[in-house]
């Protein structure tokens, strides 16, 4: 395929992808349910010592995780297909995911936008999270879960980010400014939501459910979430050109994995495309985006070779 500039690469754009744009996102609201059946589920029976809490632990980590693709989805307005009239069920549904994974979704909205607006540049607030080595985002994940606990305090007590490795702070406060003050607000409020459900829960006696059930599980879960949705299609966090700032990477089960965004290039160039129609957009446009010099990697590179082989 000839590569398209232009007018017509738009206009080609434009018709391949409207087949799946504009419906309404039953899949991300199943995806909401089964997340929130499973993590209900897998606390009841860890409770009532049906399931050993080891358990019961990683069985939250794999629920919450899910979480992730209802609030994503939320953000780029997919569920209600983009439809005004039901913009609220895209809010209902990332501030429920948000909370459970610990994250302000109104802060989310913000930081990933900007994510989209400037992928792996210095306005990118998520090369600070992602850009480096699995271990490093450890770290950055062991910090972030210690931090939010104190962000209700660093307000009235600046001092207690002194608590933090310089390097750690730095970061922060990169990712802050960069997110803005009105975002920093919102975060708060919802830390502060989480801190008092934190304490309110030991105080009463569930202690077990809200520390080792809920909270530990989701920064667990945060960190699979860097790792598989900002640091792999995006390594070396280089390349901010459009059709290279991130790259479609496919291995076995990676569909499975990591829910459709091993072909993360397209969903940064066609956000309102749901997560679970980007395999299909992918035969679609795949010899477009070889085209362009898209970046194409593991198995979806051979799938090219193929097809060039083919129309030879």
């Amino acid at each position: 395929m000839e590569k398209l500039v232009g007018l017509e690469r738009l206009t080609y754009e434009k018709e391949v992808t409207a087949p799946f744009t504009g419906q309404f996102g039953y899949r991300t609201l199943l995806n909401l349910f089964w997340a929130i059946g499973g993590l209900a589920g897998s606390i009841v029976l860890t409770v009532s010592e049906t399931l050993p809490l080891v358990v019961g632990m990683a069985l939250s980590v794999l629920f919450i995780q899910a979480f992730y693709m209802p609030m994503h989805e939320s953000v780029h307005h997919t569920p209600s297909g983009g439809n005004l009239k039901l913009s609220w069920l895209d809010n209902l549904i990332g501030q429920i995911s948000g909370f459970v994974l610990c994250e302000s979704f109104t802060g989310h909205v913000t930081s990933h936008l900007l994510h989209h607006t400037y992928a792996n540049g210095e306005k990118d607030p998520d090369v600070l999270n992602s850009e480096g080595t699995p271990l490093q985002l450890v770290g950055r994940t062991i910090a972030g879960a210690v931090l939010y606990l104190l962000t209700p305090f660093l307000a009235f007590f600046p001092s207690l980010a002194r608590l933090f490795p310089k390097n750690i702070r730095v970061r922060f406060a990169q990712r802050e400014k960069i997110r803005g003050p009105e975002t920093a607000k919102v975060v708060q409020i919802v830390a502060t939501l989480h801190v008092l459900l934190l304490i309110m829960g030991t105080i009463f006696g569930y202690g077990k459910i809200v520390w080792l059930l809920w909270y530990l599980p989701a920064w667990i879960a945060r960190y699979w979430l860097v790792l598989v949705f900002a640091w792999l299609p995006h390594r070396p966090h280089k390349e901010t050109t459009r059709y290279r700032d991130t790259r479609v990477f496919t291995f076995t089960g990676s569909t499975f994995l990591i829910r459709g965004h091993d072909y993360h290039l397209l969903h940064h160039l066609f956000p309102r495309v749901p997560h679970y129609h980007l395999r299909s957009l992918w035969k679609e446009m795949a010899p477009h985006l070889d085209a362009q010099g898209a970046r194409i990697e593991g198995s979806a590179a051979r799938q090219l070779l193929n097809i060039r082989e083919t129309s030879s």
